[in-house]
């Protein structure tokens, strides 16, 4: 608190009800040496002649504790706000201006002062108040005060949840503090809470009056803590009734997005509400999944809380709610389905999701988890034949054939209260556990009279098959999942332990590929290095099928922005892999795009000679013509050709192709002056895939498009959709392509305001150093860091900010920028970036 009040003119305090925030703040009053003024606000103090009469009073109250010039002036002020707003507030800030001591003003409880705060004292505080007012905000939530243009101006201090939860540490203190044993394992309470605090003192139990007397809870947290009444007091009844009925609504499920807040809602606003929730600090935080879809996942202890609230005022609205969520998650994900409806009193609905869904639950969540769901079935469900077939799926894996047989004779004598669908289900998780006769391979008979295929019907009985347990665990993989599962079904699989270690490392090949045409460039990169690991100790076979490791780690490299690991990564795989898609024509498009992207022609024309000899050869997909197309267009494009480029590229027209074809040929319409067809391919890839690498590319265009037709905003927001795909993967190559472009737009993006600093200003940075013909001889008076640290210094990065983007000290870059006011003649970082920027330096 200390640091950001001596740091910043304002301090904002957020966090949810129970964070300790006036706790907080009360503490930090006391002790320090600082004039303090504190006000609390309550319901009533939403008219703006009330709110400036507890202002004035709580800063005429500090500043009559002291003596000192300047505070008769505003000793002398009237605390009514007369009928001109505006002169009241200018004799406020004039009497602040004549202070000659520093007072801070803290406002406790913001939130409570409505959406009109803006319009009233604070807001005018916040925007222009004189150095000599300290002021601190707190409350739960974002304010309605207007704060961004100090976040990203002058600075912005701020304290939220993250910093005010306890650690480990401090709740393992508190438990000592309260009597608990001097080794406390404060993990499971900590896990249980996350660390908040009110939680955390629930967990110990009330202080205790002395220090030996030992707090109220035993050595591990109870599994539930009982928060309700506090939630329903502090929280609950604090807010608007609707946001209130659409909280309890909406807890139904600690994740959820959109769609599924509007079918717990049941009306088209409860996106809407969620973002309320959300700007309001109502526990719950904004992720992204894959695909780039926003969801939400609130605090699961509140919750928890909120269910048990709704639970005791309405039980039957609390189970209905159970079903609709079971309802929505039906076909998507079988876990949250089968819970939901368990919750909601509905069996029937969760037999249907498992026997129509095990499978997958299988693949993600183990043979484990998919048995103690089918075990928590109530009578008669837990009786029902796909149910007694699944369960022995599940002791077939966990090698208990005993067991597994008893399930199948169970499930068999029950299968008459089957229908047709339910029994053809019946039969394919049955034909699961048919083994392979003692010769290794199934006899697969003709198909059966309702089209299916046959095993051998003397295999009945027998444990699981190795090939069945492969053909899932690559089923899994090909489908472009995350494996674990799929390798430990490989693991489990008898009779071929010679051959599997090459079919398990031949798998993981695939699926690095998979991750990285995905989008998952950094999971791409790490399965594929574990994997040609594993290959260099399985001989040259297994080396020989690596091609989708290298492909995978290629394409990680050219979207990183490394070209030349990616060269010679998409070399070999060149070299190992298929003629056959997707091997072999991505190796050659992304061949060309690194090459185009060095620039070196002998390279230039090697990709593109090789281009053309696999086009000839006539092996390739149906998509493999766009691929061409584009191809020969980018290598025109490189050599100069732009107008060639575009007439080769008419055929392709406004997009509507494969995703990597779109986005390279929106960003070449751009750059031809054709952005009314760019425009348009941009359009016909809204709606499809786009996964990370390829969104920041198509947002850049979009953003530059943007600039052309001169709306700003648009600008903007797409540069910060771009910049906010790209940092989690370290997604260059779109950045560096259009560097020239750019470089004005994220300066001017910086000052607009970004979650980003970091990561835009290294791009303006490389910008920085990848133009030579900007360093003129005052340029040079620079050393390379100095350089580098100015570069950052565009930005609104603070010297710490700076440091630990450069992985240097403060004090280190603080001597920097003092070198560079120095050299530059400059009084501090404005008037050196002025200078820098008439010099020709930045």
């Amino acid at each position: 608190m200390t640091a950001a009040a001596d740091a910043h003119r304002l301090t904002l305090v957020a966090a949810p009800a129970g964070y300790g925030k006036s706790t907080l703040l009360g503490d930090w009053v006391r002790k320090n040496d600082l004039q303090c003024a504190w006000l609390s606000l309550d319901r009533f103090d939403t008219q703006p002649a009330r709110l400036f009469h507890g202002v004035v009073g709580a800063i005429q109250a500090a500043a009559g504790q002291v003596s000192l010039p300047g505070n008769g002036v505003l000793m002398a002020l009237d605390q009514g706000l007369a009928p001109d707003r505006a002169a009241s507030y200018d004799l406020l800030l004039t009497a602040l201006e004549q202070l000659t001591e520093p007072i801070v003003l803290v406002i406790d409880d913001l939130h409570l002062a409505g959406p009109e705060l803006a319009n009233g004292i604070v807001g005018v505080l916040a925007a222009s108040s004189p150095p000599a007012l300290r002021l601190i905000l707190s409350g739960r939530g974002h304010p309605s005060i207007q704060l961004e243009r100090l976040r990203y101006g002058e600075g912005l201090g701020e304290i939220g949840a993250a910093e005010l939860a306890f650690t480990r540490g401090e709740i393992a203190q508190l438990a000592t503090l309260l009597g608990h044993e001097a080794d406390f394992d404060a993990g499971p309470l900590w896990q249980l809470t996350g660390g908040w605090p009110v939680a955390v003192h629930a967990g110990l139990g009330p202080p205790s009056q002395g220090g030996n007397v030992p707090g109220v809870m035993a050595d591990e947290p109870p599994a539930q803590l009982s928060l309700a009444d506090y939630i329903a007091e502090e929280v609950l009844d604090q807010l608007d009734p609707s946001l209130a009925d659409f909280v309890l609504r909406a807890t139904t499920c600690d994740w959820l997005g959109r769609r599924l807040a509007v079918e717990l809602h049941g009306r088209p606003d409860g996106g809407m509400l969620l973002e309320a929730c959300l700007r309001d600090g109502l526990f719950i935080e904004e992720h992204e999944f894959r695909g780039g879809e926003s969801t939400y996942r609130w605090h699961t202890l509140f919750a928890a809380q909120c269910r048990r609230i709704l639970e005791r005022r309405d039980p039957l609205r609390a189970e209905r709610l159970h079903r609709v969520a079971a309802r929505y998650f039906q076909d998507s994900d079988v876990c949250e389905c089968v819970t939901q409806a368990l919750q909601g009193n509905a069996p029937r609905q969760a037999a249907a999701s498992l026997g129509e869904h095990w499978l997958q639950f299988l693949l993600c969540n183990g043979a484990h988890a998919l048995e103690q769901v089918c075990r928590n079935m109530p009578p008669p469900w837990n009786e029902d034949p796909e149910i007694l077939m699944v369960l022995s799926v599940c002791r077939v894996l966990d090698s208990d054939d005993g067991a597994a047989s008893e399930l199948t004779e169970r499930a068999l004598s029950r299968t008459s209260v089957l229908d047709d669908k339910r029994r053809r289900k019946f039969d394919k998780c049955r034909d699961l556990l048919q083994p392979p006769p003692a010769g290794g391979r199934p006899d697969v008979h003709p198909p059966a009279a309702d089209g299916r295929p046959r095993v051998d019907e003397a295999a009945e009985g027998h444990p699981a098959t190795s090939s069945g347990l492969f053909l899932l665990a690559q089923a899994e993989f090909r489908m472009h999942r995350i494996g674990d599962q799929a390798t430990v079904l490989l693991q489990l699989a008898e009779g071929m332990a010679n051959q599997w270690a090459v079919l398990e490392v031949c798998s993981m090949a695939d699926l690095a590929l998979a991750f990285a045409v995905g989008g998952d460039l950094q999971t791409a990169d790490d399965m594929a290095t574990q994997a040609l690991e594993r290959a260099d100790g399985l001989g040259p076979s297994a080396q020989d099928q690596m091609a989708a490791a290298w492909l995978a780690r290629g394409i990680a490299g050219y979207w990183k922005d490394e070209l030349n690991s990616a060269r010679a990564h998409l070399a070999k795989a060149q070299r190992l892999g298929s003629k056959l898609f997707p091997i072999g024509p991505l190796s050659i498009v992304y061949k060309v795009l690194v090459d185009c992207a060095t620039g070196d022609q002998t390279h230039l024309a090697e990709s593109s000679a090789a281009l053309e000899a696999f086009h000839d050869q006539g092996l390739y997909g149906v998509s493999w013509a766009d691929f061409h197309t584009i191809a020969r267009a980018k290598i025109a494009e490189a050599n100069g050709d732009l107008d060639g480029a575009l007439t080769m590229v008419a055929p392709l027209g406004a997009g509507g192709h494969a995703p990597l074809v779109d986005v390279l040929l929106a960003e070449l319409l751009r750059r031809g002056g054709e952005p009314g067809v760019a425009e348009l391919c941009a359009k016909a890839l809204t709606d499809r895939h786009r996964n990370r690498y390829l969104d920041t590319s198509m947002s850049l265009t979009e953003a530059l498009l943007a600039q052309g037709a001169g709306d700003e905003a648009q600008v903007h927001e797409r540069i910060e959709h771009a910049v906010h795909r790209a940092e989690p993967q370290s997604v260059l190559r779109p950045f560096t392509e259009r560097r020239d472009e750019l470089a004005d737009l994220l300066i001017r993006h910086a000052v607009w305001g970004t979650s980003h600093e970091s990561f835009i200003a290294a791009r303006m940075a490389r910008h920085a150093e990848g133009q030579p013909h900007l360093r003129t001889r005052s340029y040079w008076t620079l050393t390379d860091r100095e350089r580098e640290v100015l570069a950052y210094m565009r930005s609104v990065m603070t010297a710490a900010e700076i440091a630990e983007a450069l992985y240097i000290s403060v004090n280190t870059v603080k001597t920097h920028e003092r070198s560079i006011y120095r050299k530059l003649g400059a009084a501090g970082r404005r008037d050196a970036l002025k200078t820098a920027a008439e010099r020709g330096i930045v």
